[in-house]
Parts: structure tokens; C-alpha cells; sequence
């Protein structure tokens, strides 16, 4: 993708079609249909690398999870489709939007945010500029469980701790940012008080602070059904659909429209 006008306001019609041509919505470019239908049993039986730390993914059928993530994403419902997974630009550019329009709204009441990722590879960079914009609005960031050691129950041997990038969460062991879906991380951080008034995250850093009921916008992958489901329950989830492992820079344009709309330009 060409380097942006950084010179210029992007309206969202600009965005979305930037977005688009990038893969960060649109036909899906990292995972196969085939892949993504089979993480849905496992998540129903309550693999903790799927659930992403919320509860009630048992009580349903395959058929009631890709419901969900249809609506969210415009990815075909029928569990017997193998067309090629897509999320539709639209639903992308409506996430990004009312999760911008969110923020910018807690910034302005000096709300405290916390802000993480478990796909470092692809979203670090996108969500620091995000932590920028709310500091720049007036809101709080918050930092918990910085320099303290985790210790995961499946690994109790491994080293664990958070690391913050420009205020953004991510697990690391030792001099290693982690992909990671578990919710292990974000528990261990909550366990500490305060508790942010908002949470912008990915994966299980979403997902446990959904489970605890603190207001949270969510980036969602075609394959992160937890977070799809967790809204069918109506939970206080905003969710913004779009592939979370693109090359960092071609997130441009999804920052430069939080920045504008978080900044009070749209």
C-alpha cells in the first residue's frame, strides 16, 4: 500500500477503502474458512486458548456462534459454507467509528483506559497511537502489574510478565513479546486496584475484562468467536471486526481515523 497524505483529514469512505486494499478487512488474507469452523467446537468445549477467559460458550450450538459472528462480521452463517471467510468493510469502518466515538467520550470525562494486545506482531503499533490520541483528549492510561512476574498455571515454570510499549500491555517472557490468546495476563492485572474504567484490547485481554464486566471495545479476528459470542450476550462490548496480524503499518488508516474522531475532527 502507498504511504497516506498524513497532511490531510481521512474521512471513513477514504479508510475503509484504504483498509480494504491493505487486507485488513475485506477477503480474508490469514486464515482459511476451513480453520476458523474449526476452532468453534473446541470453543464450545471450553479450551481456554478459544474462550479467551469468558464463560457461558457450552450452553451453545455451532450454528448460534456463527450467527454471532455473522452479524459482526458478514462472514457466511451456514456452518456447511467453505467459501473463502470475508469481513465486510462496512462493519469495519462502523467498529472503528463507534469505538473512536467511545473513546473520545471517556477522554473528555478524564476516564482511566487500559489498553493491550496479545497480537504484538500486528496491532502494538496501531493501539499505541490510540493510547496517544486518549492521552492527548484528556483521558488516563493505566499501567498495572508492570514489572511483576505471572505466573501462568499451565507453564509454572515459564517467566511471565507485562510489558507496556508506548502504554500499551503485552505478555512477555523475558526479551520476548508474546502472541497469545489466554486470559491469564489480563486476570493477573486485574487483580490489582484500580480497575481501568475502560479496556481497549485483543484475544484474552478482552475477554477478561469482559468477564468482569468493565466496559470494553474489542478488536475481533474471523476466527475469535469468544468475542463475537460474548456480544450476542449482550455484554458491554464494542467490537471492532478487522484481521489483527496485517503488517503493523498498514493499520495506518485505521489510527489516523481513531485519532480524528478521539481528537474531536469528525
Amino acid at each position: 500500500m502507498p504511504l497516506m497524505d498524513v497532511s490531510r483529514s481521512i474521512s471513513p469512505q477514504e479508510a475503509r477503502d484504504a483498509l480494504l486494499q491493505a487486507g485488513v478487512t475485506g477477503p480474508h488474507r490469514s486464515h482459511s474458512r476451513e480453520s476458523t469452523l474449526a476452532k468453534v467446537a473446541p470453543l464450545i468445549e471450553g479450551d481456554p486458548d478459544k474462550t479467551f477467559g469468558l464463560s457461558g460458550m457450552e450452553a451453545l450450538g455451532p450454528a448460534e456462534v456463527l450467527g454471532f459472528m455473522a452479524q459482526l462480521t458478514g462472514c457466511p452463517a451456514d456452518i456447511e459454507c467453505l467459501d473463502d471467510d470475508s469481513i465486510d468493510p462496512d462493519l469495519t469502518i462502523g467498529g472503528i467509528v463507534a469505538a473512536a466515538e467511545r473513546l473520545r467520550d471517556h477522554a473528555a470525562r478524564g476516564g482511566t483506559l487500559l489498553v493491550a494486545t496479545g497480537h504484538p506482531t500486528g496491532m502494538l503499533e496501531h493501539n499505541v497511537r490510540i493510547v496517544d490520541a486518549f492521552t492527548v483528549a484528556g483521558g488516563k492510561v493505566l499501567r498495572p502489574r508492570e514489572e511483576q512476574q505471572i505466573t501462568f498455571k499451565h507453564k509454572p515454570n515459564r517467566h511471565f510478565e507485562v510489558r507496556y510499549t508506548g502504554g500499551v500491555a503485552c505478555l512477555a517472557d523475558w526479551g520476548q513479546l508474546k502472541h497469545t490468546h489466554l486470559s491469564e495476563a489480563m486476570e493477573a492485572m486485574l487483580d490489582e486496584q484500580p480497575w481501568p474504567e475502560m479496556v481497549f484490547a485483543d484475544h484474552g485481554f478482552a475477554g477478561a475484562a469482559i468477564e468482569r464486566g468493565i466496559p470494553t471495545i474489542a478488536v475481533m479476528d474471523i476466527n475469535d468467536h469468544a468475542l463475537a459470542v460474548a456480544w450476542g450476550q449482550d455484554r458491554d462490548v464494542t467490537i471492532v471486526p478487522m484481521d489483527d496480524n496485517r503488517p503493523p503499518r498498514l493499520y495506518e488508516p485505521s489510527w489516523r481515523l481513531f485519532e480524528q474522531i478521539i481528537g474531536g475532527e469528525q
